[in-house]
């Protein structure tokens, strides 16, 4: 017996909540190569039809995979490469995997940072590495929790190589540069979303001050300056600063140790942003899908402290306030039940990689998501 909750067809009335009567009828059936036999339904409302592989995180998928074991293989190092040897599929399969994964795990994550408890510490620093080009380095710019390191944001900004060249490579970067329009003012820009996303979600209250923790860099001092978090305080809304010289050890005592510990994990478990690798992202969206899902395999399903005593299993989210029962029922959904991209509300740093709005440098066509992406 079949129970669906709303009607897929964004159209329609019921799309967003059906009645508790059947809504729908029986409409026959249609062979799948995937999943043999797949019955069809009809909404009484709109008169559209859909199948019971509507509701799939494999909607119109043509191979299956087991996803709790592809985002842990996936987050412990492993290329799109090692990905399709593993699981015996196309490089191509794993990216799409990549992209429906990406998909519910911004979903999942936009529902459960907001019940993390406010009165942390923010840590935001920017995370350096490179997109098709050493010529072409980023700044993926993560805000996360001080104690519990629970990340709560990522953006990303290209801009155009610094530091010392030889006299060929700078020729290269002339003629690389010549060919492309990077955006100007990226990295504040991208800070800014942060600040945009604390002010969402985090704005400081009466008695709880918003304390965020930076390194010196010109263009976040300038960017929280002009900011509503800054230039809107008064006595029960105060926006703290505290700004750290990025030379300074990267301690525990350091107090952007949040932000370097992060650094240290993403560099170690994700194959594209290893030191002098092979890996590393050819397409900007692509990679933003990536780290969305190791966003989530960081926040929900790490453990907070991996030598903390026996029994003490919370993961980061869990420390950081958001009910283990809710996580657990959040996972369970987001490798079975597809999400509707009408049907939740995501801030835009979300929404942008949900719709795969990153430009790469150099690649003459934008990324294409299916329709169904937008349903």
């Amino acid at each position: 017996m079949y129970s669906f909750a709303f009607c897929p067809n964004s159209n329609c009335s019921w799309h967003l909540a059906a009645p508790e009567s059947t809504w729908f009828s029986p409409a026959g059936f249609h062979q799948t190569r995937a999943f043999g036999l797949v019955s069809r339904f009809r909404c009484k409302s709109c008169g559209r039809t859909f199948s019971s592989q509507t509701f799939s995180i494999d909607y119109y998928a043509k191979r299956t995979l087991d996803y709790s074991r592809f985002l842990e293989q996936h987050s412990s190092s492993s290329s799109v490469r090692a990905l399709s040897r593993s699981f015996h599929v196309s490089c191509g399969t794993i990216l799409n995997k990549f992209d429906r994964l990406a998909r519910q795990a911004v979903a999942l994550h936009a529902r459960l940072r907001r019940l993390a408890a406010a009165g942390e510490n923010v840590c935001a620093d920017g995370f350096v590495s490179f997109d098709g080009s050493q010529f072409f380095p980023n700044e993926i710019t993560l805000s996360i929790t001080a104690e519990s390191r629970f990340i709560l944001e990522l953006t990303h900004a290209s801009h155009r190589r610094a530091g010392a060249m030889t006299r060929r490579q700078k020729a290269r970067a002339r003629e690389l540069y010549a060919k492309v329009r990077l955006e100007s003012g990226s990295t504040a820009r991208s800070f800014r979303e942060i600040l945009d996303s604390l002010g969402r979600e985090r704005a400081p209250k009466a008695g709880k001050p918003l304390v965020l923790v930076t390194d010196e860099k010109s263009e976040y001092l300038q960017a929280i300056h002009a900011h509503s978090l800054f230039r809107g305080q008064d006595e029960d809304h105060r926006l703290g600063h505290i700004t750290v010289n990025s030379k300074l050890p990267r301690v525990f005592a350091n107090p952007l140790f949040a932000s370097n510990y992060l650094d240290r994990e993403i560099r170690k478990d994700q194959a594209s942003h290893h030191r002098e690798t092979t890996c590393f992202n050819r397409n900007v969206s692509n990679g933003m899908a990536r780290l969305a899902c190791y966003v989530v395999e960081h926040n929900y399903r790490k453990r907070y402290l991996i030598k903390a005593r026996v029994g003490e299993d919370r993961v980061h989210a869990e420390v950081a306030g958001v009910p283990g029962i809710r996580i657990k029922r959040e996972l369970e959904a987001m490798f079975t039940t597809r999400e509707f991209l009408t049907r939740i509300q995501l801030p835009p740093a979300l929404e942008r990689i949900w719709k795969k709005g990153f430009p790469t440098p150099l690649s003459a066509r934008m990324d294409v998501i299916p329709g169904y992406a937008y349903g």
